[in-house]
């Protein structure tokens, strides 16, 4: 049935095809000669790149624009048109056919603009131009055998349409009522009617007027209801695809349709002598017939006869087959006609009085009287037309009729080409998501290849030597098409263009082609936001308070809603004095409210204690924190004794046990003690993000959470054995401060409460989160997230710290999906992605300074630099380019790989590195440059996060 669809239109006159076109898909199409003359009236328009894409389906606002030019309907009101689907430069055409109740919209604010146009929707749009009304209803129905399918709203539309042959059916006659209609069928019939011209508007005027119906034979605008509500187009069944051929992907194409049947040519009639009436009344005169030229006589067309005793008619049609300019095929040329009463087809009687006689006429005096070319030399060349006439006399009742048509000359028709020859390349798809919601793994360039006559090439048919290569001055593809460059792709709505270069030396073609992808809106991954809110202070004034603990929460929930959870970090001095009990009482109950977590807080370098130490303090804090917050439990005379913990570790009471240790750093062993007494799996630091404190150098991942190293939580585990079962994350995305990475650049981004920031409005913190939320590598990442530790007490008491973070929540971004979790949440949330290891996690990120200089000289923010951050379980690796660069320069190569891991011990040295630094270590002071293996695994891990940009390597 696929093959038949084509034969949708009319097939009064085929249009021919010739060279040399105008658009460059079109030579085989059998529209050809309708979309050039067509063009050259500026009905229908092209593609800039010279294609007519005549096999894309067609949309209600690109139907309006040909109909209303076709029909030359300009609109007379500056009424503005209410839907909100249609495009600018639509807008005008649909406002003049809605004004001349032609179409309507399918809602109160849309008119289906980009859907396709269906075959009987197309139907009734003429049908309503023609007359047809909402009361008109056709004595009978069309004769196609899917008349059934056809909807009730249209079956008067398409009667009308079969009768004035406009629309005609496959070689079956099978109408398909429900199909899209496609560009070349579309300018067929906007060829017809400017072909027709008044005279169809006559015709149809009689048919609907011999229905008894109450159709005007113009359609009036109607009238608004007094609420104003835009009138509804209930009829039209409306495909659910958008059909826009600038912006829609090609679809796979019915194989080229079989040419219209050519009109039956009639067999010379008989004439008979007129009889007189036995009356004396007046009499028709008598019309001879006509004499044909000396020669041999040719056959003159004969209708099939009719049985009825009188001929009556009212109208002739001109049948003309396909006139191709070549002269061993004029002897055999005939025009013939079709007579019709009623707009129904009549033949002439085999036995009667009537005697009809014609004459075929052109002003070229191409034809002889019988419609034989005489004068083969008159013949215009391709994309020539010969105005040809008609003028049929019947004897009885007497009647003249005449018609006129133009008779399209077709150029040469070349020899049938392999189906299999590319001659066209377009994309299956017309957009690509934007580089956030992008996963360049499964992206891949989808083409669709046609042939000469515009049929999609099956894969198994296409050439074995087929090249293809992309040509992308942007460079965000590589030649193979896939993706070079994932950052470059531009935001949403932009459009990047190249060329596809197909190349077949076996078919021997080789082309380029022009093609453009629209960049769109895509599926985000999910966004986390870890707060760990710092409780610390024994002194009234200098402790946190109720007020601030409640104020904190509810900053957060106003923006973010109230499902949200976040880490309550406690210090020693905190939990100490009963004073606190208010705070203490508050915290649980946002345990119980909300799910938030506890946790401690030691707000001290780990090199300032031994051990011991270190034990006592934590032995300590669980002590004083059971005291005060859960009363009920105190055992005197329990400190340091495991059993303060197991009476906390139960069903009732173990939602309150601290979650985390939120601190500047820790080490090893401080890690361990907390897992075994504590169960402690998650620490949050900051010390280890990228400054040093008490001159240790630290250089933990500030960007991926990671399961820290048995002997080091600085460096990513690298695999289960050395795994100390401990997720270690740092407070960075919202403070990554830097070392003097790049001459006067230090600082990345800010702290919404870093005291060496005047400003209040939150602009460079916010700016800085947004680079974070719209990072064009999230798809890429093992878990995006930001997190921040904040001493709200602190921020209270500092104006310019408390504005900016009010600011800072208050502003941030609504539109994107992002969860507040606790410390322990956001460990649990990595567990659950990346497994017991660190194998297949990784993290990318690309932001640019905010531009901000704080009042510490060292503290830069410089907005002329781009950074390029990207890590896993092996390395780090960092590169920077300065606006006007030409290539980007490496600034830190980090090995996680190396071996023996070096511990972090108590009481560093300010001169000891814990950290995995080569290449140029930027801590301490440039080293030897990097090696050949090492600038391997920087090009290797470039590749897989898709940068292909200039790399300097030395």
């Amino acid at each position: 049935m696929a093959g038949l669809l084509a034969v949708w239109l009319f097939c009064v006159h085929t249009v021919p095809v010739f060279a040399d076109r105008a658009f460059n898909d079109i030579e085989h199409s059998y529209a050809a000669d309708a979309i050039e003359a067509m063009a050259a009236q500026g009905v229908v328009t092209g593609y800039h790149d010279g294609s007519f894409r005549p096999i894309d389906f067609i949309s209600r606002q690109e139907w309006a624009s040909i109909f209303a030019k076709t029909v030359k309907r300009t609109s007379n009101t500056r009424s503005v048109v209410p839907f909100t689907d249609v495009s600018p430069w639509a807008l005008s055409y649909v406002q003049t056919l809605q004004e001349e109740n032609i179409t309507k919209g399918i809602s109160d604010q849309l008119f289906g603009a980009k859907h396709n146009m269906t075959r009987q929707d197309m139907a009734v749009w003429y049908a309503r131009y023609f007359g047809v009304s909402e009361d008109t209803r056709a004595s009978s129905i069309s004769s196609f055998v899917d008349q059934s399918d056809i909807s009730d709203y249209a079956q008067t539309s398409v009667w009308l349409m079969e009768r004035l042959e406009l629309m005609e059916g496959d070689t079956n006659h099978y109408f398909h009522p429900k199909e899209s209609v496609r560009r070349q069928d579309a300018t067929l019939v906007a060829y017809r009617i400017w072909l027709g011209g008044d005279d169809l508007r006559e015709r149809a005027k009689r048919l609907l007027e011999s229905l008894g119906s109450v159709a005007a034979t113009t359609n009036q605008p109607i009238s608004l209801p007094e609420s104003k509500k835009v009138v509804v187009d209930l009829a039209p069944e409306i495909s659910h695809q958008r059909a826009n051929p600038e912006i829609e992907e090609p679809r796979s194409h019915s194989p080229r349709p079989d040419p219209p049947d050519s009109p039956i040519t009639p067999t010379e009639p008989k004439p008979e002598p007129p009889v007189r009436p036995s009356d004396p009344s007046p009499r028709p005169p008598v019309i001879p017939p006509v004499t044909p030229p000396p020669g041999p006589k040719p056959k003159p067309p004969v209708i099939p006869p009719d049985h009825s005793s009188d001929f009556v008619v009212d109208e002739v049609v001109i049948k003309a087959p396909e006139l191709v300019n070549q002269p061993e095929t004029y002897p055999a040329y005939q025009l013939s006609f079709q007579l019709y009463n009623e707009g129904r087809l009549v033949s002439i009687p085999d036995v009667s009085v009537t005697s009809v006689t014609y004459t075929f006429s052109d002003t070229l005096g191409v034809f002889d009287e019988q419609g034989k070319i005489a004068r083969s030399e008159n013949i215009p060349a391709a994309d020539g037309y010969i105005p040809v006439e008609i003028e049929v006399t019947i004897a009885k009742p007497y009647r003249v009729l005449k018609a006129q048509t133009k008779l399209i000359v077709k150029g040469k028709t070349p020899p049938v080409e392999d189906p299999s020859v590319i001659r066209s390349v377009y994309l299956a798809t017309y957009t690509i998501s934007q580089a956030t919601t992008l996963d360049p793994v499964a992206w891949s360039m989808p083409y669709v290849f046609h042939n000469a006559k515009g049929e999609v090439i099956p894969p198994g048919l296409l050439p074995s030597d087929l090249k293809l290569r992309i040509e992308d001055s942007r460079g965000i593809f590589d030649e193979d098409g896939h993706i070079a460059s994932l950052h470059l792709i531009p935001a949403v709505n932009s459009v990047i263009p190249f060329k596809i270069e197909v190349e077949s030396p076996s078919q021997g073609i080789h082309f380029i082609s022009d093609a453009e992808l629209t960049v769109v809106p895509g599926e985000r991954k999910k966004q986390y936001f870890a707060v760990s809110m710092m409780l610390q202070g024994q002194d009234a004034g200098s402790t946190t308070t109720v007020e601030q603990i409640e104020q904190a929460r509810q900053l957060l929930m106003d923006h973010f809603g109230p499902n949200l959870k976040v880490t309550w970090a406690m210090e020693n001095r905190f939990v100490f004095v009963e004073t606190n009990r208010p705070q203490l009482k508050k915290v649980l109950e946002y345990v119980d409210q909300y799910g938030d977590e506890v946790g401690i807080l030691d707000g001290y370098p780990n090199n300032l204690y031994e051990l011991p130490e270190w034990e006592a303090r934590m032995n300590e804090w669980l002590y004083m924190y059971r005291y005060n917050a859960l009363n009920e439990l105190h055992q005197s005379g329990s400190l340091g004794s495991p059993s303060v913990f197991e009476s906390m570790d139960t069903d009732q009471y173990r939602k309150y046990l601290p979650k985390s240790l939120t601190s500047f750093t820790v080490n090893p062993e401080q890690a361990q003690w907390l897992k075994d007494h504590f169960k402690i799996t998650s620490a949050m630091g900051w010390s280890a993000t990228q400054y040093n404190v008490n001159s240790m150098y630290g250089e933990g991942s500030p960007l991926m959470p990671y399961w820290s190293n048995k002997d080091n939580p600085i460096v990513p585990a690298q695999g289960l054995t050395n795994n100390s079962g401990i997720v270690f994350m740092n407070s960075i995305t919202i403070d990554p401060i830097g070392s003097r990475y790049t001459k006067d650049s230090s600082r990345w981004t800010l702290h919404p409460g870093d005291p060496y920031v005047t400003e209040t409005d939150a602009a460079p913190q916010l700016y800085i989160a947004q680079q974070y939320l719209d990072n064009p590598y999230q798809r890429l990442n093992t878990v995006n997230y930001m997190s921040i530790i904040l001493d709200i007490n602190w921020l209270a008491k500092n104006h310019n710290m408390s504005q900016i973070w009010e600011n800072f929540v208050n502003h941030f971004p609504a539109d994107r999906e992002v969860e507040i979790v606790g410390v322990d949440g956001l460990k649990q949330i990595y567990e659950s992605l990346a497994g017991s290891n660190n194998d297949h996690t990784e993290f990318s990120l690309m932001f640019r300074g905010s531009g901000i200089k704080a009042v510490m000289d060292s503290n830069n923010s410089p907005a002329n630099l781009r950074y390029l951050w990207t890590e896993n379980a092996s390395q780090r690796i960092i590169l920077s380019k300065e606006d006007g660069d030409m290539a980007w320069s490496i600034i830190d190569f980090t090995d996680y790989t190396r071996n023996p891991v070096p511990k972090t011990p108590f009481n560093l040295d300010r001169n000891t590195d814990v950290s995995y630094v080569t290449g140029r270590n930027f801590k301490l002071k440039p080293t030897a440059p990097l090696t050949a293996e090492e600038i391997q695994r920087v090009k290797d891990r470039l590749k897989e996060i898709y940068f292909a940009e200039e790399v300097n390597y030395q």
